[in-house]
């Protein structure tokens, strides 16, 4: 295969994911997958599965199709040469048993007419109904490559009966990201009137049962930071607008709404990267926040709504300081100061590792292209 993509040897790949949804997340996972593709063959034809499928064939120059129209997704799989399924929490019933549906069925509906089919960085779990795992089993068996961004999930597909053959366990794809400059990140700051001469901290929750008594002590945590440093904090939600409630149900229980800035606008990837990069601590719930803290080596403190973010927390050497269900204020307020007067080093290095492991899921991609 010519690396540089020349027409006669032109990769046609489908990409099907939760695109097109204004998730924060999500976008970034498909911003570092079709750049992770096109680092090893630059003019991949790319088609996306989106929600939205003009904005994201403007955001991302690919070709993209409405994901609940079957005859252009059959239409795109048939164009099609590999169907990549991936990445994030797809296989899961905890927030939707259909989505779960939707999403195998997608893979089945690839092996049914013949396509090179690829589980692609993906967190399994958790799946909990016995016909649901049943069937997750059935329908992943079918797959021909399979990689996820944990041990976890690796764990979780064998208790379910998936061959082991057949996994691969890589790092969540979004690592695969490099890191940006700070300055797009200052002037957005600026303009939303952060003082960037104070310190910054940056909080990203999202709504979960029962949060409310987590966003108070949470609120009481934020603000003994905000007085022992004199700090700003910048509430980021990362799924436009769901998450802007849950900021907004934060910044309500916060001892004093002096310094608290709510960054209530739809930002890319890049921007995402930039403004977290500015930030001297982020405290997150959603994965993708830690993720992003994580790429610009800005110290992170997590806090436990479920397993994918333990596991991702783990992998880079650190542990939650606490859950949506358990969590103690003076635990978040030593764990801030604890962070701040330690050198990221270790956490860095283990970054650098799970970069080298992102990259390989495209590897993989492309070496399955090419077996015939």
């Amino acid at each position: 295969r010519n690396g540089k993509g020349d027409s006669w040897s032109m990769s046609k790949i489908l990409i099907s994911g939760y695109y097109g949804f204004a998730n924060a997340g999500d976008e970034a996972m498909l911003t570092a997958i079709i750049e992770s593709l096109r680092q090893v063959e630059e003019n991949v034809e790319l088609t996306v599965l989106s929600g939205n499928p003009e904005d994201t064939a403007a955001k991302h120059q690919v070709r993209s199709v409405y994901r609940f129209n079957p005859w252009a997704v059959i239409q795109a799989m048939y164009a099609s040469e590999l169907i990549l399924s991936g990445g994030g929490s797809l296989l899961q019933d905890v927030t939707s048993k259909r989505s779960l549906l939707y999403y195998l069925s997608i893979i089945g509906l690839g092996k049914f007419f013949g396509k090179k089919v690829m589980l692609f960085a993906q967190g399994i779990g958790p799946i909990r109904a016995k016909w649901a795992r049943k069937l997750t089993s059935f329908v992943c068996n079918k797959a021909d490559l399979i990689t996820v961004r944990d041990r976890e999930s690796a764990s979780e597909l064998k208790e379910m009966g998936v061959a082991a053959a057949k996994i691969t366990v890589t790092a969540d794809s979004v690592l695969s990201l490099k890191p940006v400059t700070g300055e797009g990140g200052r002037t957005l700051l600026q303009k939303a009137g952060v003082d960037l001469t104070k310190p910054v901290i940056g909080i990203s929750v999202r709504p979960w049962a029962g949060d409310a008594r987590c966003f108070q002590v949470l609120a009481e945590a934020a603000s003994k930071l905000q007085q022992r440093y004199g700090a700003q904090l910048i509430l980021l939600p990362l799924q436009y607008s769901v998450d802007v409630k849950a900021c907004e149900k934060l910044r309500k229980a916060l001892a004093c709404q002096k310094d608290v800035f709510l960054l209530n606008e739809r930002y890319n990837t890049e921007e995402f990267l930039s403004i977290i990069g500015n930030c001297d601590l982020l405290i997150g719930m959603r994965l993708h926040a830690l993720v992003f803290a994580a790429v610009m080596q800005t110290p992170i403190l997590a806090i436990s709504y479920d397993p994918k973010v333990d596991s991702f927390v783990n992998a880079i050497g650190e542990k939650p300081v606490g859950t949506v269900e358990k969590i103690d204020g003076d635990m978040v307020v030593q764990a801030a100061v604890a962070s701040w007067q330690k050198a990221p080093l270790e956490q860095n290095k283990n970054i650098e590792i799970l970069r080298q492991k992102a990259q390989i899921n495209s590897d993989k991609a492309f070496a399955l292209l090419k077996k015939g």
